[in-house]
């Protein structure tokens, strides 16, 4: 599925009405666009490589902002909820509750409303006010600098950092396809934990996104359990996932570590001082298996702003 495709295929989960507006804008601004931003009673939002910009009745966008832009209110958000859902909120409780939908097709829809607790956990989310759409996209060859650079050696295991939005999974992605593709000349063993079913976008079992050709993918399950499983029952060479961000996570990073396994794995950073000072990241790289750390820059998807030795950071 070429990103036209994704595109459109995000933007049906949206009322006919603004459905019809995505739909009908000029290929090079659907090329463009990041995430869109709905919110009841304001004006919806894209961002792009510009910045925030509107959408008109017209079907175009501008950066200034307009009186006349799309407004949405609290019924469309309700509905685009429900369509994101499959119109089957029940279903996604677990992961709405954690803030966030995946769609078909790899999108993720952050979602922000009322929290209902019970014994100081969330039990469900309620007047759901804020949405936003992030479109995936599969960039091949994104990953190419990193690939050559980080692994010319061989085998090993890297951080990719990044602030939001600055490509960190596409990049995953592809270093997935690059590692386990038969352009390699080594197909190597790679496992995906896909908790959020980004990397792979798996529709019924089947990936929607190239993760080489010996690649196994395990999506939903929470990234200590699916690393847990992945070195018990499917020998991998290199585990790959998205977003490390717990202790336990980490924990279960070590027990691979220890068991010669090599990793390929996202972190938040904006900048190098976040690189030096993050407690996941300095606990990371005190595993001592991570020799090299990409920074990604924030001006732009999957720009590399430098790929650090370990050492350089001094943590």
């Amino acid at each position: 599925m070429d990103n036209i495709n994704r595109f459109d295929s995000a933007v049906s989960n949206l009322t006919p009405m603004l459905s019809g507006l995505f739909l009908g804008l000029d290929i090079r601004d659907k090329q463009r666009i990041r995430e869109i931003r709905l919110r009841s009673r304001r004006k919806a939002a894209v961002i792009t490589d510009r910045g925030t910009e509107f959408i008109l009745p017209s079907g175009r966008l501008t950066s200034v902002y307009s009186e006349l832009a799309v407004e949405t209110n609290e019924d469309e958000i309700g509905e685009i909820f429900r369509r994101l859902c499959g119109y089957s909120v029940y279903s996604c409780t677990e992961s709405v509750n954690k803030g966030y939908i995946t769609v078909s097709g790899g999108h993720r829809a952050g979602v922000a409303g009322t929290a209902v607790t019970e014994n100081g956990k969330i039990t469900a989310v309620r007047d759901i006010c804020s949405i936003n759409l992030r479109i995936a996209r599969e960039i091949k060859g994104a990953a190419n600098g990193i690939y050559k650079s980080v692994f010319a050696n061989g085998l090993c295991s890297v951080i990719v950092a990044g602030p939001p939005s600055s490509g960190k999974t596409t990049v995953l992605r592809d270093l997935a396809r690059q590692l386990s593709g038969k352009d390699s000349g080594n197909c190597r063993k790679v496992f995906v934990c896909d908790e959020r079913g980004e990397l792979g976008a798996c529709v019924s079992g089947i990936p929607q996104n190239d993760l080489g050709i010996n690649t196994d993918i395990i999506t939903g399950y929470p990234k200590s359990e699916g690393i847990m499983t992945g070195l018990r029952f499917f020998s991998p060479d290199i585990i790959i996932c998205d977003e490390v961000a717990t202790y336990e996570e980490i924990d279960a990073v070590e027990s691979g570590v220890n068991s010669g396994v090599c990793f390929a794995l996202s972190v938040h950073a904006r900048n190098v001082r976040e690189l030096k000072t993050k407690p996941i990241i300095k606990r990371l790289i005190a595993t001592g298996e991570f020799g090299k750390i990409v920074l990604l820059s924030g001006n732009g998807v999957c720009r590399t702003e430098k790929i650090f030795d370990a050492g350089e950071l001094d943590v």
